[in-house]
This record gives structure tokens, sequence and C-alpha cells, in this order.
């Protein structure tokens, strides 16, 4: 599966040690990543810190597309993230577990609540061959939460982000976050929920054969590579 996997870290140290592994094994026989983000909470705000996009240091990489995660971040740092976090409503108070909110509202709300000012998070894009090694591996390392959802479906959410705001700018103008109450909040987080549970065939599909294209040829590529090597005599 090709996944966006969303890690979080009590530590940076303990985060540290996940990029560096993912760094001398882009490539395994449990995954294969593509590309990470270090990601902060800062006033609120969510930022990247840090860019990794592990497969170019293999020959012949440069092309892959490697804009996914790059859309999610314009859209978790600008008004949208800002009004879909940062907000300890019933629905969304400290205790509840990430896994439901992935399942139940999606990976840019998880992102948005979940993030605290204190921690650190990677947000990775992954294909996984086995979900439970990758998420034990993290943890063993230090992640304190490691969460996931097919990569079609995270880009699904980030294009109805999109259209929302550009269809509210048309109505009423610009966001006013700092203005917006916890109701108007909450019904942005609503009519995200509800455009994400419609999901598109079409549009879903279409994102999981580029993705597929893109870890197929890395890892092609990479088989391709070990087998010219000199073997050690």
């Amino acid at each position: 599966m090709d996944n966006i996997v969303f890690m979080t870290f009590k530590q940076e140290k303990s985060l540290d040690h996940v990029i560096e592994r993912f760094q001398q094994h882009p490539i395994t026989d449990e995954y294969l990543v593509l590309q990470a983000a270090v990601l902060r909470k800062l006033s609120g705000r969510i930022v990247r810190e840090r860019d990794y996009r592990f497969a170019e240091d293999q020959p012949d990489m440069r092309h892959l597309t490697n804009d996914l995660i790059d859309s999610i971040m314009s859209v978790m740092s600008g008004p949208i993230g800002s009004l879909i976090g940062g907000y300890n409503g019933p629905l969304m108070d400290a205790e509840r577990n990430i896994k439901d909110i992935v399942e139940e509202s999606g990976m840019l709300e998880a992102i948005a609540s979940k993030l605290n000012e204190q921690e650190w998070a990677l947000l990775a894009l992954v294909r996984e061959h086995n979900e439970i090694s990758l998420s034990s591996r993290s943890n063993a390392l230090g992640a304190s939460a490691v969460v996931r959802k097919d990569a079609a479906r995270v880009a699904y959410e980030v294009m109805n982000a999109r259209e929302l705001r550009s269809e509210w700018e048309e109505r009423n103008g610009a966001f006013d976050v700092e203005a917006s109450d916890d109701a108007l909040k909450e019904s942005i987080r609503e009519e995200l929920r509800e455009r994400a549970r419609r999901h598109s065939f079409e549009q879903e599909e279409a994102i999981r054969e580029r993705l597929r294209g893109d870890f197929d040829y890395l890892q092609g590529r990479a088989s391709t590579h070990e087998t010219n090597e000199p073997k050690r005599p």
C-alpha cells in the first residue's frame, strides 16, 4: 500500500534516529520511502522545518513526482490548517485516539489536532509491504505515535480542502482565522469530513496510478543498481 505515514515524537533525538534510518535504508524489504518532512506547531501554526527526498541519491531518480507532501503542507500551513486544529471540543479532546481521528475525520485533521507545540512530527510518503513492521521499528526508535492513510485518499482530502477554501473566499472573502469561533471551526471540519466520505474513485485511482509508477520505477532502478554492482571477492 502506498501511504502517507504520520509519526509524532516527544524528543527531537528520536525523530533524528528515524530519519537516519530512512537515509541509510530508503529501500528495504518492508518499505520504500520517497519523501518526508519534519513538522512543528509554532504558536498554533504548522510549519515545515526540514525536507527529505530519499530517492534522489539514487541514479536517475530526480524525475519522480514528490509533490504530495508539498500539497499537504500548503494546506496545513494555511488558514484551513489553522481552522481545523488548535481546538479541544467534545469530539476533539486530548485523549481521543489519533487512529480514530484518521479513520473518522482524515489525515489533515489528525495532523492539525494531534501535533502539539512541544513535539516533532515526521510526515512521509511510503510504500509499505509490512505496516506492522514499520510501526514497530519506528516505535522502537522513539516514535510516540505512528498512523497512516492511503496516499490517494489523503490527496483527495487535500483537493477537498483547497476547493472548500476557494468556495468560501468566493462567497465571503479571505478566512479571518483570528476572528473564527469554535462553531465555525467545527463547521469547516465537518464539511471536510463529509466531502471525504463521498470519495472519488476516478480521482483516487489516477493518483494511485501515478504513485504506483513512481514507486515501481524506484524499486526497479534500485534492483538494477544492485545487480550491476561489482561483486566483492
